[in-house]
């Protein structure tokens, strides 16, 4: 067990109530202490609500916490998880003057995070920049290379640092967002792993709460015992998706993206007009019908 980390905890909350039992748990198991820097972005109904109370539930309080209005140019898949963890940097800095942190993690509000039971957990050598995953996916002009996944990563202070760096490269400059984070380090001299074995990580959608009531199931992935009434976040309709959005309290604009496999809608573009007519209903306090037949209490 390690004595004192730094979590970066970055990007729109999405299914973070959801996560938050299962996050807060592992880092527990992990280190003796932990401190939290939190940074979201200000999106018209942004839950900070939401921060304050699963913080609290938790007998806990973030070190640092900001809600960051969006810059074109920086809400991007590349710059946009740079951006905040680079806000992140001289608070830790600083903190790690008077208490040295052992570890900085660096992930996502919608990733769940399991302690793989019975695994030791080793310490985080230096200069080294860990991931959960390497990926091996197409690049923008159709080219496979290996990547480094950006949900779950970690290193020491001075390695976190540098590679919050990473915002100096524009968004127009990079190939996959995977394989520029690998590049960037190997250009910065540092070692990249995967050797984190005792955490297990999934990408969480909003049906998960659905589909598997307790998030703590996770940690044994293979043995869960599904709700298969309820589709997946991939497999749902917009109807569903709003839906299930809606009872969960989280925010539409979490999921206004141009990742079609899992967005209501591209940035840019207006929802339709029926759930517009839904949304203004909801923002009056009403409580129309749901739009899809799914039974989700």
């Amino acid at each position: 067990m390690m004595k004192n980390i730094a979590v970066v905890l970055r990007g729109h909350l999405r299914t973070w109530k959801y996560n938050a039992p299962v996050v807060f748990d592992f880092f527990d198991n992990i280190s003796e202490n932990v401190d939290y820097y939190v940074y979201t972005w200000k999106t018209p109904g942004v839950k900070q609500n939401t921060i304050r109370v699963t913080f609290e539930d938790a007998q806990r309080s973030p070190k640092h916490t900001e809600y960051v209005v969006p810059q074109p140019e920086k809400y991007t898949s590349w710059q946009g998880p740079a951006f905040l963890a680079t806000l992140a940097a001289p608070y830790i800095r600083q903190e790690h003057k008077q208490n040295p942190y052992d570890a900085v993690f660096e992930t996502r509000f919608d990733t769940l995070t399991c302690l793989v039971p019975g695994v030791p957990v080793p310490p985080i050598s230096p200069n080294t920049w860990y991931t959960n995953c390497f990926t091996n996916l197409v690049d923008r002009y159709g080219n496979r290379n290996v990547g480094m996944k950006d949900h779950f990563l970690a290193g020491d202070v001075e390695t976190y640092c540098t590679m919050a760096d990473r915002i100096i490269v524009p968004s127009a400059a990079t190939k996959e967002c995977h394989v520029d984070m690998l590049q960037f380090a190997q250009k910065n001299g540092i070692k990249v792993s995967n050797s984190l074995p005792y955490v297990n990580t999934m990408m969480s959608r909003p049906s998960d709460r659905y589909r598997v009531r307790d998030p703590f199931k996770w940690a044994t992935p293979h043995s869960i015992d599904t709700d298969h009434s309820i589709p997946t976040w991939e497999n749902a309709t917009l109807f569903e998706r709003i839906d299930m959005l809606t009872h969960s309290d989280i925010e539409w604009a979490d999921y206004i993206t141009d990742n079609g496999n899992i967005g209501v809608a591209r940035p840019g573009n207006e929802l339709d007009d029926t759930l517009q007519d839904h949304h203004r209903k909801l923002s009056a306090g009403l409580s129309p019908l749901g739009l899809s037949d799914l039974i989700l209490d």
